[in-house]
């Protein structure tokens, strides 16, 4: 059903529930993994590139771990690290890779009009070209 499964994945909590539903998930339908890290740095930021450099080896190092974790648990994954707009990333790699389920974790965010505004969740479910599965 869901040959291939989008994770986008950082260092949080939420992000760690998603991922055991996107494993409990590509077990049942024996799916493949794609972990994505997307860096999103403001254009303006002070000292930019090296923030960036600091940034996308923490991502490699949480990605290359988890990676580790799921071929000792028998999956079959790959992981990628792009730079952008977290929501556009995500939409544009899953549409890009023909992705048919992205699981990715919430905060919360959009729980109010306000925050709505911010929630890649919320944006990503708006723009997916796939199903999407919010695990808060």
């Amino acid at each position: 059903m869901f040959d291939l499964i989008l994770l986008p994945l950082n260092s949080s909590p939420e992000s760690e529930r998603a991922l055991q539903m996107a494993l409990n998930l590509a077990g049942k339908y024996n799916s493949k993994l794609l972990l994505l890290s997307v860096v999103d740095l403001p254009d303006d930021l002070p000292e930019r590139e090296s923030h960036l450099a600091q940034v996308r080896e923490r991502a490699q190092t949480l990605a290359q771990k988890v990676r580790e974790r799921l071929q000792t648990e028998g999956f079959v994954s790959q992981a990628r690290i792009e730079e952008g707009k977290t929501a556009f990333v995500i939409c544009d790699v899953a549409d890009e890779t023909g992705t048919g389920l992205i699981v990715m974790g919430s905060r919360g965010l959009g729980l109010t009009e306000e925050g709505k505004q911010h929630s890649t969740s919320d944006r990503v479910i708006n723009l997916a070209p796939c199903p999407v599965l919010v695990v808060p």
